[in-house]
């Protein structure tokens, strides 16, 4: 299954001709909406969303989420949706390993599924924090609200450096495209003029 959608989004975004640099966004933001970072520009890209995603599991580690909850069944979804998030962190920093040692489309698209899943993840966990049946007392309540705040900002950091991600992922794969085209272009120039 996760090798067809693969395979799919792959297909999709070769079929899509994309250029990195060539379009603005036009809701005001002076930003590009493609961007092909360079080398150094993705190290240190990468260097910043492994600390902010270290720092997320640290954040999300320091929770006691089994402590908030009366219903067991509550507690038991609320603590597979704190440890789905948990190893979604360390299945994108690990791809953040990965990638700091070489870049590759597939190794750039394993990370932006990666950093998706986590985004559902947070997302999940953030409804089972805000469930009422998962309330033990006022206490409780106010150390679930106080835990769903930390996933929400959790969530959103990951949002906005998963759409940055993402245009660079666009624009890379734009490149290899382009190149691409260019090669079976070359390829068939050559074999006419045989």
């Amino acid at each position: 299954m996760i090798r067809k959608l693969i395979t799919n989004t792959f297909v999709f975004l070769i079929a899509i001709p994309v250029f990195a640099h060539t379009a603005k966004v036009t809701t005001g933001d002076a930003r590009p909406a493609l961007h092909l970072m360079s080398d150094s520009e993705f190290a240190t890209f990468l260097n910043s969303l492994d600390a902010n995603l270290l720092r997320s599991q640290v954040q999300l580690k320091n929770m006691d989420v089994k402590s908030v909850s009366l219903d067991p069944q509550e507690s038991e979804e609320l603590a597979k949706s704190y440890y789905r998030c948990l190893h979604s962190l360390d299945n994108a920093r690990a791809g953040i390993q990965k990638l700091s040692q070489k870049q590759t489309l597939r190794d750039d698209l394993f990370l932006l599924i990666d950093l998706n899943e986590l985004a559902r993840n947070l997302d999940a966990l953030d409804q089972g924090l805000l469930n009422p049946l998962a309330v033990n007392g006022r206490g409780g309540a106010q150390k679930l609200l106080g835990y769903a705040k930390e996933t929400l900002g959790i969530d959103v950091a990951v949002a906005a450096e998963t759409s940055t991600f993402q245009r660079h992922f666009l624009a890379f794969a734009g490149v290899i495209d382009a190149a691409l085209a260019e090669a079976e272009y070359n390829e068939s120039a050559s074999q006419a003029q045989r």
